[in-house]
């Protein structure tokens, strides 16, 4: 089993558990004791797990925002499947602003695909898998480096989005419910706002982990998306509200 699959596994059991002892987590993964505490390590240090005297607790903290190279594993196999519905919207010929998120990262490759292709971006890896795909158009926005997030923050980010236009913006979050969509990182908001001011359809990525769960930052409301693409279905409550709010839901 690889290590991805692994820390999704313990994060799973303990979104049912909440608290289990090392030694339950053990027996479900089959896996050896020392393989799980490095995998308990690495989740503690991301801000995931706590340990404490043999048992692991499920923490969600509301205004942390986690690293790049953690939110990429986390989840992958969603992720892409999301991706995969969300190049359904993609055309030859348009200009789409992109969020610095893991989930969107992964359209590169159907970026590459497209012919006359603009993105805007203030993700730094994403611009750097599309370096050398000459089929498309890629402009990076100045701005602050946050440190471990792959984003490009600040005023300066903000100014340069106001010089493009767009058809489409792809975007994440932190958590949605029926009273918003939210965000860990008022920063990282200001940017994911501009872009939907400036584009003429927002489309939400956002992977079934992120259901009926708030932070501290309200991006918006959900009626201000076009389309949520996951990789579940929601809760039928849920989706009736998105949906009589105008929001097409795709799984």
């Amino acid at each position: 089993m690889f290590k991805n699959e692994r820390l999704n596994m313990i994060l799973d059991a303990l979104q049912h558990k909440k608290v289990m002892t090392t030694t339950d987590l053990q027996k479900q993964l089959f896996v050896s004791g020392s393989t799980l505490r490095r995998d308990l390590i690495e989740l503690e240090k991301a801000g995931k797990v706590t340990r404490k005297f043999g048992r692991v607790e499920l923490i969600r903290p509301d205004n942390i925002e986690l690293s790049y190279l953690f939110r990429e594993q986390e989840h992958e196999k969603a992720k892409r499947y999301i991706a995969e519905i969300a190049s359904t919207f993609l055309g030859d010929n348009q200009a789409v602003f992109v969020d610095s998120s893991s989930t969107a990262s992964f359209l590169s490759s159907y970026f590459a695909r497209k012919h006359n292709l603009i993105v805007i971006t203030n993700g730094l890896r994403l611009a750097v898998e599309l370096d050398g795909v000459t089929s498309v158009k890629t402009f990076v926005s100045g701005g602050r480096l946050r440190a471990g997030a792959g984003s490009i923050l600040g005023d300066v980010t903000l100014d340069f989005m106001d010089n493009f236009r767009a058809d489409l913006t792809f975007l994440s979050c932190t958590g949605i419910t029926t009273e918003g969509v939210f965000m860990s990182s008022e920063e990282q908001s200001s940017v994911k706002r501009k872009m939907m001011a400036l584009s003429d359809k927002t489309i939400l990525l956002c992977d079934h982990s992120k259901f009926e769960t708030k932070s501290y930052y309200k991006l918006c409301e959900p009626s201000r998306i076009d389309a949520i693409i996951t990789d579940r279905a929601p809760k039928k409550e849920m989706l009736n509200y998105w949906q009589q709010r105008d929001v097409e839901v795709l799984y």
